[in-house]
Formats: structure tokens, sequence, C-alpha cells
């Protein structure tokens, strides 16, 4: 006897399409929720690095002033004379991060540089190209690496391999102009003053010592931070590398590329091009002149006492477009233009007073 029964239909295997709909959707809410939290865990690690960064720098400067007496000094010239020994005049010298290279673990760079010439020249043209991470913020990727070759650097014609910095030494609140004075050069007070001409064609401020920061190291800017990324990308090489605005140049402390100042605000709102040429007491664009960074609401600082402090954008500040200066370019504040805390914290010398929480 054939016994008929009912046989269950089996139940298909898998998701409908309206259930991974559903499941897509989760993972996409997911993705939006964790996204933003990722990269601000990545950008407290970059910042955090930047920091570390800038400790070293100040532990080198006081490794050097222990050597040496005083701080490295800061934009000066040197002579420059082509392959077969002719003059071609007075230009960059180097500048504080070459006399910094032993004190952080570059002694090998220091060696192979000559430093009775300038950096731009044909026997120190693969010095400048040396990319130094120390010198860089790992939240401006832009000059990450980057290798810029320039053909009008080297004075003796040499074309010459350019790398960058994120960090500047502080000149103190002026902007300083072309070497026009003695009292412009002696006008300067930060930590990285400009040395000037050589003796017969004007005259600079002495290197820093450490005696000479009246204001207290712990309220005296060393060094700044300044965003690269930010400035105007110019002559485009084939190789598809930019120089930006021919600023922030490691190997030599002019204005501009290894040294800043206080003269304008922390992260201004003008665009790069703001001046670029430079004009009157403006020798570059004040944008690279000026601290700026890629972190969200201010700078990172190292202090002459070896801190690192980030400053707020939002810092009292002077009002630098009523800022009067005088024949020698040197700013004038006036009572309605008083320097504000950032200014203050710029100046080795300046005799302010400043708490703790007015930054």
């Amino acid at each position: 006897m054939i016994i008929q029964g009912r046989f269950r239909q089996s139940k298909p295997k898998g998701f409908t399409l309206i259930e991974l709909l559903v499941v897509i959707a989760i993972i996409a809410v997911l993705i939006a929720l964790l996204l933003p939290a990722v990269q601000a865990a990545r950008e407290a690690a970059r910042r955090a690095q930047c920091v570390n960064n800038l400790k070293q720098l100040a532990l080198a400067c006081h490794n050097y002033e222990s050597s040496n007496g005083t701080f490295p000094m800061g934009r000066n010239v040197q002579a420059y004379f082509d392959m077969g020994g002719a003059s071609q005049g007075y230009h960059d010298g180097w500048g504080q991060f070459a006399a910094l290279l032993q004190y952080t673990e570059q002694s090998a760079v220091y060696n192979a540089i000559n430093i009775t010439m300038g950096p731009y020249q044909a026997r120190n043209s693969t010095i400048c190209g040396v990319g130094l991470s120390t010198l860089w913020c790992p939240s401006d990727g832009s000059i990450n690496g980057l290798r810029f070759f320039e053909t009008s650097a080297g004075w003796d014609g040499t074309t010459i391999g350019i790398t960058y910095t994120n960090y500047a030494g502080m000149m103190g609140t002026s902007n300083p102009g072309n070497n026009g004075s003695v009292a412009q050069l002696q006008g300067e007070n930060g930590m990285f003053p400009d040395i000037g001409l050589p003796p017969f064609l004007g005259a600079g401020q002495s290197p820093v010592r450490l005696s000479s920061v009246t204001d207290g190291t712990s309220n005296t800017i060393l060094f700044g931070e300044r965003a690269q990324g930010k400035y105007e990308k110019v002559a485009c090489g084939p190789g598809g590398g930019c120089d930006f605005e021919g600023s922030g140049w490691w190997a030599d402390s002019d204005f501009g590329d290894a040294t800043m100042s206080s003269f304008y605000p922390i992260n201004p709102g003008f665009p790069s091009t703001f001046n670029a040429g430079g004009t009157g007491c403006d020798p570059v664009s004040p944008f690279v002149m000026s601290a700026s960074s890629f972190h969200s609401g201010g700078c990172n600082f190292a202090f002459a006492d070896g801190s690192v402090k980030f400053l707020k954008s939002s810092i009292s500040t002077w009002n630098w477009q009523n800022v009067a200066r005088d024949a020698n370019c040197l700013p004038v504040p006036t009572t309605s233009t008083p320097p504000g805390v950032y200014q203050a914290l710029s100046t080795r010398n300046g005799g302010e007073v400043i708490s703790a929480d007015s930054y």
C-alpha cells in the first residue's frame, strides 16, 4: 500500500532584496557615524606628531645654545661665486635649521655642507634637496617628500632641488624689509632677528643669547607653524611638482622661508596672493610671513623654554591694518592699536606681563 504524504516545500536560502537593502542602509549609517570619529583620531595623531616635531626643534635649539652660548642666527647672507670663481654677489645664507642638523640626528647631512658657501650653489646643490621629516607637519601632505627643481635659485647657474619646511623661526613683530637700514635690523625683537648684510654694507643683530630673553622663555615664541599647502602653487614643472610662492625653503632663514613674523594674525583671512610680489615694507607675501596650519582653530608654537602650546586663531592680536610703520618699516603701535597677546608672545624683550589664562 502506498501512503501518500505531503512534502513541505523548502524555504529559499539567502536574503531577500528588501533585507539586503536594509543591511546596506544600516552599514552606510554606521560608516557615516564612524568616519568623522576616525578622521578626528587621525588628525589627533597628526597633531601629536606635529607637537613632537616642534619639541625636537626646541630641544635642539637648547643643545645648540649649550654648546655655542647663543641660539642659532636668523636671516643672513653669504658671498656667492660661480664655478669659475667670479663673484655673484650676496644672497641667502644658511639658516637655523641647517645649524640644528647635528642636534636633530642629521649629522651626516650637516657634515656634507660646505658652510663657507651659500646653500644655493653647485657645491651644496644636493643638500637643499634633502627632505627632513622633522620639518614636516603630517597634516600638510602637500610638501611631505616633495622636491621641486628650481632653475633660478642657484645664483651660480645651478639647478637646485628644493625641499620645504612647515616650521619657521619667530623674527618678532616687524615684517622686515630688505636690509634697508640699521634701525630696521636693530628693531627686530624676536628669537631669530636678521643678522644683516656684511659689516661694510649694513649692521644687523648678533644671535640671541638666553640672557637677552628678558620676557621669560615661557612667554617667548621660538618656532611656529606655516601651512605651505594653502599657498598659491607657482612654477609647476613637467613632473607635476610645484613651488609654493617661492617660499618655505628650509635651508635658509630668509623671511618667508624659515622665518616668520607676528605682524599679521594667526591663520590670516586674506588670500595667499595678497601682495604676493612684496611691496614697501612687505618683501614677500604677508601670508607666507604669517603663522598658519591645517589644525582646526589655531597653530602649534614652540616656546623658548622648550614647551609647545596651541594658540587659537582667536588669540588677542592688534588690528594690523591700523598699525602705522615708520620710515624703517618698524611697527608703531598706538593707544588705538596696542600690541595683542600674540605680539607680546612673539617678542623676547618687550617687557609685557602676560598671564597664562590670556592664551
